[in-house]
């Protein structure tokens, strides 16, 4: 009886189990197969080639903005998720980008939202973005000026502003009225002469910005 029994055992266990054995084995092989496969497949579509890096300045003052989000958006304008935020020198780098064409927005509080289409990411790339304050005039150039100076300003887009010129004893030489454009910015370029057609003397001049934001005032030198 005890070898039967043990012949038994031993039956059992060659004959029935060691197949599904084997058929384990080939299964799991075949699975291991497929799954490098599709492994490969995804890291060939999608890969990950770097970084999106870069400074956010002021627009006006050239100054480094602490504290703007970065956000990356594709091309149908979907938020991909990734994103980060400037440090006090105001550098970000957003990380773990796929290989693809971006837009890039930047938030910051007291600025007009900037979006940078466009964006080429292949290895890691660079992308610095200048914004414009809600409400700005930035210094008058050239200054001293000769035969002409430049006016840029920044305000809420479409907004509608007043700027003038006053000389030292507060008469009114020039003025300009109009709306800034849909990304709230307006370039003014003044050829120096007064309502009558006459070139301003030499001196000291005073520019204000006046919007529903508030008063700007600036100063500009004019040699002949």
């Amino acid at each position: 009886m005890d070898p039967n029994v043990c012949y038994t055992v031993y039956v059992h266990h060659v004959a029935v189990r060691s197949v599904p054995v084997r058929v384990a084995m080939h299964v799991s092989r075949s699975l291991l197969a497929t799954v490098l496969f599709a492994t490969v497949t995804a890291a060939a579509s999608l890969s990950f080639a770097g970084s999106v890096c870069g400074t956010v300045r002021d627009a006006t003052t050239l100054a480094p903005v602490p504290q703007a989000a970065i956000f990356l958006f594709d091309n149908a304008s979907q938020y991909t998720g990734l994103y980060a935020g400037t440090d006090v020198a105001g550098h970000y780098c957003v990380n773990n980008v796929p290989d693809g064409t971006y837009t890039l927005q930047v938030k910051v509080n007291n600025y007009i939202t900037a979006n940078i289409p466009n964006v080429v990411v292949k290895t890691t790339t660079g992308v610095d973005v200048d914004i414009h304050p809600r409400f700005a005039l930035a210094q008058p150039w050239p200054n001293p000026a000769s035969s002409s100076v430049t006016f840029r300003l920044s305000a809420q887009p479409d907004a509608d502003v007043h700027l003038d010129v006053f000389d030292v004893a507060g008469r009114r030489v020039y003025g300009w009225r109009g709306r800034v454009s849909v990304a709230g910015e307006r370039t003014i370029e003044w050829n120096l002469r007064d309502f009558n057609g006459n070139d301003l003397k030499s001196g000291i001049y005073f520019v204000r910005l006046n919007s529903a934001d508030g008063t700007l005032v600036r100063r500009f030198v004019r040699l002949r």
